[in-house]
């Protein structure tokens, strides 16, 4: 333990040293307003030091004025009301940096934001993304239960574990930056007068070597020392690095990251029966919640697993036939090529395993209703690797509007256990699922006019171990008028299982399966109507065949009928002068499938909340009170082994939600920083005979909880 705190202890000081170096020595970056990959606007660029009309510019971009016309200026600036950053950077988003941009994997730019508003607030979690439609688990990254269907269909299978890889950041997650000088952003979360210890710190740190060349190093850790019910300790280290660069007339770009993580932690198997009583009972001698039984773990041993990973990506494009700044919206051929190894571990480790007969690995066998195998290994433990390559070219029609790519993509897997999980299971100890995968990428992009477009996208696996893959989406989109947006989407896929649910080997002898399940096949339709004035609404329609769910004896099972989800999601935020009101709506129908696709009904989440500045606008307060409710339903329980979720037993089903979830919270703005305190889950205090608040069978919520949370950014 001591290593790893000076190891991140190191860390830190690592990142400092770059912050005040690069600080030191930053030099302005190119800025291109558009960094779309298929239509990149070479008109826009310039050189940083220099105005219009050739006057010289300081590291945010303004004219260098002489002592008296900067007085001036200043004086200026305070009549309106305005800080240094929002009068210099004129746009659109209030508080956002212009020269100061991110970029995602899909070349999709946004100026960093540094405002406060109540969207902010939904992201302080350990995700750093919105939670709406999923119940979180008391322990701060312990994971979540899913409330609605989200089909994220590949052509390779996912590893599985969804449970820990909700946390786990894949390549389309990572961002890349254009930055003209040095920007730090470090986000901090805690609890305050807690029994349990957390914290989050997500820290990211991005700057240029040049006007062409931009990186950027991060690292989001996640610690629970002492959870709030007994052995829920968990631990996440996650350092990501990323780097592009581009040459003058943007022909060639290159990019790409590296990543280390790891996503660890203790399991107790939630409450036991006895426990549950205990819990709802009120009783003052169980508030400290360590005093209840739990299923899992004991004072000698825990029970753990751990999700690692480590992922080296790079792409790159070269543009042939271009005429590049003169004409850039010209005809344009563009060799593509992408390159991106993944080496994926997961790990179970059980006192069973080592001693069966203890009382810590009794508890093991009569929750999970499994012997240990003979000579059982002490850690189920298996790897996927996979190495991607893929090649093509891009192709820009100006006259018709259409951007065409097509890419052949060549992969190589492996997923396999140790060696000696297979002892006394009678199989061979060397099987696995390998082999090479050959499949092609097809994309294409119409903008017949400014207000219209549509886009459309094929991918396919021609041959090898995951052959007959495929995945066809269709989009389209009218801007109707400058408030008011509709969409509209189709999707068609055909791909595998996880691997987890087709291949698994464990000390426990039921599980250890492999199956060959047919391909899930799946359509998907959904109409999105996005309007400033009147409401945001989404009509989904999701019709999914050969679905695979593991049962009530956590077991992989293949359903024979057809799973029909119909989802509508209605939302708007209502400003009136100071004053706020925020609405999320969703109606869920499982018209088929309900018993293999357990969702709530109706899902609600409502945040009255206000404005208001103080010491001559200097900081700016949001006090918001938030409600979040959803209908009962038989609500999948969580497996520790598999970090998955199965469905309850008939026998002994417990229905979760119909219960108000009350936060309130205060927010506040100083320039760029941003400070929450959020008091989570009071309803207690009001209904105190009313402690039906689970996030999954078993596992009860969060009881009243003091937290607090700082964002902070640095322009240097």
């Amino acid at each position: 333990m001591n290593t790893a705190r000076r190891t991140k202890s190191n860390a830190l000081y690592i990142l400092l040293f770059l912050q005040i170096f690069c600080s030191a020595g930053a030099t302005a970056q190119t800025v291109n307003n558009n960094n779309n990959y298929n239509n990149r606007n070479r008109t826009e660029i310039y050189d940083p030091y220099k105005g219009k009309n050739g006057e010289r510019l300081n590291a945010f971009g303004e004219p260098i004025l002489d002592g008296k016309e900067q007085e001036k200026q200043d004086s200026v600036d305070a009549a309106r009301g305005r800080t240094r950053d929002r009068t210099v950077y004129r746009n659109r988003y209030k508080d956002s940096i212009q020269v100061y941009k991110i970029i995602s994997p899909t070349w999709d730019t946004t100026l960093v934001d540094t405002s406060l508003n109540i969207s902010k607030l939904y992201k302080l979690n350990p995700l750093r993304k919105d939670e709406y439609g999923y119940m979180p688990f008391p322990t701060i990254a312990q994971g979540y239960t899913p409330m609605v269907l989200d089909l994220k269909p590949s052509l390779t299978p996912s590893y599985g574990i969804s449970s820990r890889s909700m946390y786990y950041r894949n390549a389309d997650e990572i961002n890349y930056y254009d930055v003209r000088t040095p920007w730090s952003e470090a986000m901090y979360y805690t609890n305050v007068f807690s029994n349990m210890e957390s914290h989050v710190l997500d820290f990211n740190f991005t700057a240029n070597a040049g006007r062409l060349f931009n990186f950027s190093i991060g690292y989001r850790g996640k610690r629970t020392k002492e959870g709030l019910y007994n052995y829920t300790s968990n631990q996440h280290g996650q350092l990501v690095g990323t780097f592009s660069f581009h040459d003058k007339p943007y022909r060639y770009i290159l990019r790409g990251h590296v990543t280390y993580q790891f996503l660890s932690a203790n399991e107790n198997g939630g409450l036991t029966a006895e426990g549950m009583e205990m819990f709802r009972s009120n009783d003052k001698e169980y508030s400290y919640r360590t005093t209840l039984p739990v299923n899992l773990s004991g004072s000698d041993a825990a029970v753990a697993n751990r999700l690692g990973g480590t992922r080296f990506y790079v792409s790159q494009s070269y543009d042939l036939f271009n005429s590049s700044v003169k004409n850039p919206k010209g005809f344009r051929i563009s060799l593509l090529n992408e390159i991106q190894y993944q080496h994926l571990t997961y790990r179970y480790y059980d006192p069973a395993f080592k001693d069966p007969d203890s009382n810590t690995g009794e508890k093991s066998i009569n929750y999970y209703r499994s012997a240990v195998l003979p000579e059982a290994p002490r850690v189920d433990s298996s790897y996927f690797n996979t190495l991607d390559i893929a090649a093509g070219a891009g192709v820009n029609f100006p006259l018709v509007n259409i951007y065409a790519q097509g890419m052949i993509r060549y992969q190589s897997s492996t997923y396999a256990f140790q060696d000696s999980l297979a002892y006394g299971t009678g199989m061979d100890n060397r099987e696995k699922i390998s082999g090479n995968t050959v499949s092609v990428n097809l994309l294409g992009r119409w903008r017949p006019m400014r207000y219209f477009g549509a886009d459309a996208s094929f991918d396919y696996s021609l041959s090898g171990v995951f052959s007959d893959a495929r995945i066809l989406k269709l989009s389209a989109y009218a801007q109707l008028n400058p408030q008011n947006r509709l969409e509209g989407s189709y999707m068609n896929a055909s791909y595998y299982a996880p691997l987890v649910a087709r291949y698994y080997r464990s000390s426990f002898a039921m599980f250890n399966w492999k199956n060959d399940f047919k391909r899930i096949e799946a359509n998907e339709i959904a109409v999105t109507l996005k309007s400033d004035k009147i409401i945001n609404a989404q009509v989904k329609f999701t019709d999914i065949s050969n679905y695979v769910y593991f049962d009530s004896l956590r077991t992989p099972r293949q359903f024979d009928d057809k799973v029909n989800v119909l989802s509508v999601t209605v939302s708007r935020d209502t400003r009136i002068r100071w004053f706020g009101w925020d609405n999320t709506v969703t109606y869920q129908n499982v018209s088929s499938g309900a018993s293999v696709m357990p969702l709530p009904e109706i899902m609600v989440r409502s945040s009255l909340y206000a404005y208001f500045s103080m010491f001559r606008k200097a900081v700016t307060f949001m006090p918001a009170l938030t409600l979040k409710y959803y209908s009962s339903f038989d609500a999948p329980m969580y497996n520790p082994l598999l970090s998955d979720y199965n469905l309850q037993s008939p026998s002994s089903v417990q229905q979760i939600g119909d219960y108000p979830y009350l936060d309130i919270s205060l927010s506040a703005k100083i320039r760029r920083t941003r400070l929450f305190i959020k008091f989570e889950n009071f309803t207690p205090w009001v209904t105190p005979s009313n402690r039906n608040y689970f996030s999954a069978p078993m596992y009860p919520y969060l009881d009243p909880t003091l937290r607090f949370g700082v964002v902070w950014d640095w322009f240097n």
